[in-house]
């Protein structure tokens, strides 16, 4: 639990001028905070002209480009930003871990580290950042997922949940498209997983694929909209957004079983449906997706409950900002 104090401020830190699933999270906290009465500003760096992303305005959040490195305030820091703790000497800091596996893909790590990974020393380059760069350097863990709450325990430290929901724009408009005729077409992330995806479309070739990429918000919620199956097998390096999307949009979501979603309270999805990414399981995830366009009706309603439970991420989100944020 944080301890908030009569003044103490929370920092949100968030890149400036960018949009993306991370960045609009920081801005949801930030956001929840300020509403339920924090005194909560979003910390931008670099310091530029105009930080605040157009995608952002509508969350209306205080914004600082500096900031009181004063111990009753409090940094929540996301993990790209993890190598900058020591910038900060007094404000206690928060690390919020909205993924695990991009934390070691940011380019922000020392040289000496970068160079274990250029050795292909992989699993020591994993535990000289877990020992030397995070392990004592923070005062509190929050994880968006369970995924990354494991994570956090094999390295003997304890982080507490708080997680994301979807916008409720977003929401809204699932909402008001639910009668759409679906057509049969399928759904994937060309930027996660397409080495084997590609072997999943090579093995279905007379179905329709079609690649959510460079298009906008309203594009991508039109594609959902319209279509019976979304797949996804990349490395779900949190509670990814793109199986949510899909899922309020009524389509049929198979996944594997990497990071995120090998947990069940990540992405609560019947087990049928989630099949580890091996080239002997490509028959069988090919009939999987086979039998969802063929009977998508039946198949759809087994994710009713996945639906429901997105449906209600924003009232626990603010549940557990009360529990988590202690007002002294």
């Amino acid at each position: 639990m944080i301890q908030i104090y009569k003044n103490t401020r929370i920092y949100v830190m968030a890149p400036s001028n960018i949009a993306s699933g991370g960045p609009e999270l920081l801005h949801q906290l930030a956001y929840k905070l300020e509403k339920l009465g924090y005194d909560a500003v979003i910390y931008y760096t670099p310091d530029v002209e105009n930080p605040v992303h157009p995608n952002y305005t509508k969350y209306h959040c205080k914004y600082v480009t500096t900031l009181e490195d004063r111990e009753e305030h409090v940094l929540i820091m996301p993990e790209i930003y993890f190598f900058r703790t020591g910038h900060f000497k007094n404000i206690r800091k928060c690390a919020w871990w909205l993924s695990v596996d991009n934390l070691f893909k940011t380019k922000g790590e020392p040289k000496h580290y970068r160079y274990l990974k250029k050795l292909g020393l992989n699993a020591l380059f994993i535990k000289a950042i877990m020992v030397g760069q995070i392990k004592g350097r923070f005062t509190y863990h929050l994880a968006q997922s369970h995924y990354a709450i494991d994570f956090i325990r094999k390295w003997g430290m304890e982080a507490d949940y708080l997680s994301d929901y979807l916008s409720e724009g977003l929401l809204k408009q699932s909402r008001e498209n639910n009668g759409v005729v679906k057509k049969p077409q399928i759904l994937y992330n060309p930027l996660k997983g397409l080495a084997f995806t590609e072997k999943i479309m090579a093995a279905l070739p007379e179905a329709t694929w079609i690649p959510l990429q460079k298009l906008t918000p309203v594009q991508v919620g039109e594609l959902l909209n319209e279509s019976m199956v979304y797949i996804d097998f990349g490395e779900h390096p949190g509670k990814d957004r793109f199986p949510r999307e899909a899922a309020i949009y009524r389509c049929c979501v198979i996944t594997g079983t990497r990071g995120s979603a090998a947990f069940q309270e990540d992405v609560p999805i019947p087990a049928q449906y989630k099949v580890e990414d091996k080239d002997e399981n490509i028959p069988k995830i090919v009939n999987m997706i086979k039998s969802c366009l063929s009977d998508y009706n039946r198949h759809i309603e087994n994710f009713e409950s996945y639906r429901q439970w997105i449906y209600g991420e924003e009232a626990g989100f603010e549940r557990d900002i009360k529990t988590l944020f202690i007002r002294q």
